[in-house]
């Protein structure tokens, strides 16, 4: 695949996230409000990413940013950037899912039969 067709597919998916974690986001902050989410930061220090933060565009921006480095860079070191988008990426999906899936298990009357 050429480097055009990669950087649209990154595009495309960062778009994905990027509205996932606004109502990853909203949701979060209605969880502060009742008292409910208490934590520090989404990922850990040892995570892919360098932001910590304790809501989710943070990391999509991190993850903007990245994309739109790859685009500028020469082609060698385009392809050594492209394994930590993926990851970042990866683990992005992986936790808005964990997040909603543990949301829709929390509201009344969702419990599975």
């Amino acid at each position: 695949m050429n480097k055009e067709n990669v950087i649209k597919q990154l595009q495309d998916n960062i778009k994905i996230i990027y509205h996932r974690a606004i109502d990853a986001d909203k949701q979060l902050e209605l969880l502060r409000e009742q008292k409910k989410a208490g934590f520090a930061q989404i990922f850990t220090n040892d995570s892919a990413f360098k932001n910590h933060s304790t809501t989710f565009l943070p990391y999509v921006e991190e993850l903007a940013a990245d994309l739109q480095a790859i685009q500028t860079d020469n082609d060698e070191h385009y392809k050594t950037l492209i394994p930590s988008i993926v990851v970042k990426i990866e683990l992005l999906f992986k936790t808005l899912k964990a997040f909603k899936d543990n949301l829709k298990g929390e509201q009344p009357g969702s419990e599975s039969t």
